[in-house]
């Protein structure tokens, strides 16, 4: 297999991360003005990368981020499916406050204890978000073999879903370097699998 390059892209600030809201719901928040410079930001650091495609989850943050940076490299944007947030369930629309503890409990639960059939209550288990974003990834992978696409999509699922495929990406490492607005993963695929060449900047084995 020809090595093939997908770069994953977190969605710039949005109207939900200012109001510390957990959501996945389709209708979603905005970006920010600074959101939009962030997405911009990440356009022009992307120049000479080589991107051929742009992708993004259908949640309007992840889109208007794609199309922001897709202002700046002159490409055009397609939707993807599968690369959405995780799903939260009960907890749709709730406040970090209320949120952030069960959040706790658990990403330990997929992290620590290496559980993925945890999950929020009523919402997706990890072995969910694992499955959704591997094939979304393989999909674009085989589609664009050879060549490298950007995919906006979401910190939770990426956290989950990335660490998860990754053949050299530990659950501690991410845990620690949990990822901020505009902030790029570097992946590539090849005979082996997925493998992690780059993590919010740093540079990985």
């Amino acid at each position: 297999m020809t090595r093939t390059r997908v770069l994953v892209l977190r969605h710039g600030q949005s109207e939900g991360n200012v109001a510390r809201v957990w959501t996945s719901s389709p209708e979603g928040y905005p970006l920010t003005e600074r959101g939009r410079e962030q997405a911009r930001e990440a356009g022009e650091r992307l120049i000479g990368a080589g991107v051929t495609t742009i992708y993004a989850s259908p949640l309007p943050r992840a889109q208007q981020t794609a199309h922001e940076v897709g202002s700046v490299l002159g490409l055009p944007v397609g939707t993807l499916a599968g690369v959405h947030e995780l799903d939260v369930g009960a907890h749709e629309g709730e406040h970090d406050d209320t949120v952030g503890p069960v959040a706790l409990t658990v990403f330990g639960s997929w992290w620590r204890e290496d559980d993925l059939s945890a999950g929020f209550p009523g919402g997706e288990t990890g072995f969910e978000i694992v499955e959704r974003m591997r094939a979304a990834l393989d999909s674009v992978a085989e589609r664009h073999e050879g060549t490298t696409s950007l995919i906006v999509s979401h910190g939770g699922a990426m956290a989950v879903g990335l660490q998860s495929m990754c053949d050299n990406l530990d659950a501690i490492f991410v845990s620690q370097h949990i990822l901020a607005n505009c902030e790029l993963v570097e992946l590539r695929r090849d005979d082996d699998g997925w493998h992690c060449d780059a993590w919010a900047g740093v540079r990985l084995d």
